[in-house]
């Protein structure tokens, strides 16, 4: 190899070192999209739903105390009814590779009708706990932005086919 030829390689292989080292650095350095707030190291992620009451509804540190409580217990009550509603939803459409009667799939879909609603009540009682939390100057808003809240309860929508988190097997809704 001739001289004038390797020391373009090696000013070559120098730039992409350097590159590459200035990536890291940036991306070490400034990481939580670009913010270099130091508040921000060591807390973990917080969910939509969080976020939102702390900076729309304006709850203090002892109430997200409480809510972090709540939501504790909530996800704890609701993960066996969310289990038994999928469970379900697979009977179901596993009648249709069967040769079932239209009997059979209407009482499946009506035991998936029940275990929904029993879901329903219990996020709006989780709702309604959430809601008893705010101080009264909190209470309109909390209750103009109802429909949002609810929302933020229920997760992000996933894209069609995507297991929740945590779940690789299935492809089914929402995270409670």
């Amino acid at each position: 190899m001739n001289p004038a030829r390797y020391k373009t390689l090696v000013a070559i292989i120098a730039v992409l070192l350097l590159s590459n080292v200035a990536m890291l650095v940036y991306f070490v350095a400034l990481k939580d999209n670009g913010k270099s707030n130091s508040s921000n190291h060591g807390e973990k992620h917080k969910s939509p739903m969080t976020e939102f009451l702390q900076k729309e509804i304006g709850f203090t540190p002892a109430q997200m105390t409480v809510f972090d409580s709540l939501k504790q217990h909530h996800r704890a009550a609701v993960k066996p009814l969310f289990d038994d509603l999928s469970q379900s939803r697979d009977s179901l459409y596993l009648l249709a590779g069967a040769a079932s009667n239209s009997d059979a799939v209407t009482t499946a879909a009506s035991a998936i009708g029940r275990k929904q609603a029993a879901l329903e009540l219990r996020m709006f009682e989780n709702f309604q706990q959430i809601r008893a939390i705010c101080t009264p100057a909190q209470l309109p808003k909390f209750d103009s932005l109802a429909p949002t809240l609810v929302h933020k309860m229920m997760g992000p929508p996933r894209r069609q086919g995507a297991p929740p988190k945590g779940d690789s097997s299935r492809g089914e809704g929402r995270k409670p």
